[in-house]
């Protein structure tokens, strides 16, 4: 009863003293992206549930969302700062009430237009609180009771919605949002305790530096010191993996499991109407997917497991792809958006290129309030040289080697550019790196900047573009495959997905389980999430089975792991490699080459 009580008091009363003023200064940096992010999910929420249902009231709730959002975001800038000891306090009880109230407005959403009686309400409105719930709880897990501030009144209405309800499919999505809403309280709290960790870490760090300085005169013992900070700052680094890997994971698994139910979904027969509102599911699904892959993409490059595959290829329907997604977004800020076309040829990763400039034009949309943007390619010696022009804010020369640092961002001091997480440059770097390719840049403050990527030219053959999604779909048919996942709605997902496909599909939960269903079913192909239960990893179950079996049945790894070493494990396997959450053309693909007469494991391809 008493670690009851003391539990409540936590989620109710804030840190003390310097404690609570680093825990709101991390929390400061994510809100104002946080309000905007709110406020444009809030009108995309909205008119996807009146296009969809035809209820004209969920209008005057958008109308109402977005002035809260507004306001919130205006409303911050009045506010003490949280640097400021003695007023910190009044921020963070401002910062708890805002988002107690966009929490409310969610769980309004559910309890006004969640109605079991037209299960296409339920998918909407669960779809858009799942991601918004899990979006909010890591925004602000820096502070337990701004968190549960957030989560209890966006998640709790649903299940007061569902539960009472008749039919058993309300009460069963209704008991299955409690589960939700208990499990991302305890997720939340953990994460809140490892941050508070880490910052005891980093003020014990400052004071040993302080106690260094202090110590000058005396050689030995400040060496003493030094390498004691040193042991410290590891840990506290090492304590910041395990908390991004862990975070990252966990919101995976949900996130992995929605898009292969969207998938499925997608094959079966809807109407219009249902094939409309889906589209919209489904994009929501890949806008909350965006910043957990803007943090895989670092990893992979901070784990040094990106291996390039260069080819030949042309480089004008890149641009034209390119131009196709960007164009509207730089219409929409005012800006004028050109292409140059080019008929070079070059041999480079055409995925890897392909994600340096979509970082380079993100960057430099964000950052030009007028003018425009070039994309081009220009011919340089032996080199193409594809080049990304801005008419924006431009760049110091003091920060031209800062900029491709992670975390490390330019912005005015009213902070409302600050959207991304200060990574999208470090990527690019790391991905130039890894394809022994080069990135320059040539900026004035005020007038703009150019970045370039110099990558080799090539005199070979295009390389054909890959096979339509209907060939591969024929591939599948009739394939055995045996999936190994331990979480039972990416088990369920992903054999609905399967299924679809036309394969046979079995699935297990652990190891001794898989190698069991040998007895009667006898695999194409393992498909295998990298962590398993009793501690046992992918690569083990798929060895037991091939062990079983006599043969090196193909293989191919998923995982939502984004620690370095565990990247480094899992690309070490020599099996395909696939991140989370999936789609469904990078499965398609990769089973179809994981099943190809003349692939082999060696090159272990990572998707």
């Amino acid at each position: 009863m008493s670690s009851l009580a003391g539990l409540l008091s936590q989620a109710w009363r804030f840190d003390k003293g310097r404690g609570l003023t680093a825990e709101m200064e991390l929390l400061d940096r994510n809100l104002p992206a946080a309000f905007v992010t709110y406020t444009l999910v809030a009108i995309m929420a909205a008119w996807a549930y009146w296009s969809t249902i035809g209820d004209a009231s969920v209008l005057w709730w958008g109308v109402i969302s977005t002035l809260l959002g507004i306001a919130c975001f205006t409303g911050r800038h009045f506010l003490p700062r949280p640097s400021d000891p003695a007023k910190v306090l009044v921020y963070a009880q401002a910062v708890r009430l805002m988002a107690m109230l966009l929490g409310m407005t969610w769980g309004l959403f559910a309890l006004l237009f969640m109605k079991p009686e037209w299960p296409i309400t339920l998918t909407l409105v669960i779809t858009m609180l799942s991601g918004m719930s899990a979006g909010g709880l890591v925004v602000f897990s820096s502070s337990w009771p701004v968190s549960v501030a957030y989560g209890l009144p966006c998640l709790l209405p649903s299940v007061l919605v569902l539960l009472p309800a008749a039919d058993p499919v309300s009460q069963t999505m209704g008991l299955a949002s409690l589960i939700y809403l208990l499990v991302m309280g305890v997720f939340s709290f953990h994460a809140v305790q490892v941050t508070r960790r880490s910052i005891h870490l980093r003020f014990e760090n400052a004071d040993l530096v302080e106690r260094l300085r202090e110590q000058t005169g005396r050689a030995f013992e400040a060496r003493q010191m030094a390498e004691e900070a040193l042991r410290d700052a590891e840990a506290a680094n090492r304590a910041k993996s395990v908390f991004l890997a862990s975070a990252s994971h966990d919101l995976r698994q949900p996130l992995h499991a929605l898009g292969l139910f969207l998938t499925a979904l997608g094959h079966t027969k809807l109407d219009a109407r249902q094939r409309q509102m889906w589209g919209h599911v489904e994009a929501s699904s890949a806008a909350a997917s965006e910043m957990l892959n803007t943090l895989l993409d670092f990893s992979k490059v901070d784990a040094g497991v990106i291996t390039p595959l260069p080819q030949a290829f042309a480089v004008q329907p890149l641009l034209h792809k390119l131009e196709r997604h960007f164009a509207p977004l730089a219409n929409d800020n005012g800006l004028v958006f050109r292409v140059r076309d080019s008929d070079l040829v070059v041999r480079a990763d055409p995925r890897l290129v392909e994600q340096v400039l979509r970082n380079l034009l993100t960057n430099a949309i964000r950052y030009t309030e007028r003018g425009g943007v070039l994309l081009a390619c220009r011919r340089r010696g032996d080199q193409a040289v594809l080049e990304v022009w801005d008419t924006g804010i431009g760049i110091e020369s003091a920060q031209h080697q800062a900029i491709f640092q992670e975390f490390h961002q330019l912005g005015n001091p009213e902070r409302d550019r600050t959207k991304g997480l200060g990574l999208g440059l470090a990527i690019v770097e790391g991905l130039a790196r890894a394809m022994g390719a080069t990135v320059s840049l040539v900026s004035r403050l005020g007038r703009g900047s150019v970045f370039r990527l110099g990558v080799p030219l090539s005199l070979d053959v295009v390389a054909p573009s890959p096979a339509p999604a209907s060939l591969v779909d024929a591939q599948l048919a009739g394939v055995r495959v045996l999936l190994i996942d331990d979480d039972e709605a990416v088990r369920v997902a992903m054999s609905e997905l399967l299924v679809a496909w036309g394969c046979a599909c079995e699935v297990a939960a652990a190891e001794a389980e898989a190698v069991k269903l040998l007895d009667r079913f006898i695999p194409d192909v393992v498909l295998a999430d990298f962590r398993l239960r009793d501690h046992r990893t992918g690569p083990q179950a798929i060895e037991a089975v091939r062990a079983r079996l006599g043969r090196a049945v193909p293989a191919i790894i998923v995982t939502g792991d984004t620690a370095a070493d565990r990247l480094r494990t899992a690309v070490g396997s020599g099996m395909t490699l696939l991140h989370k959450p999936v789609g469904s053309v990078p499965l398609q693909r990769a089973l179809a080459q994981a099943l190809a007469p003349t692939s082999g494991q060696a090159d272990a391809p990572t998707v």
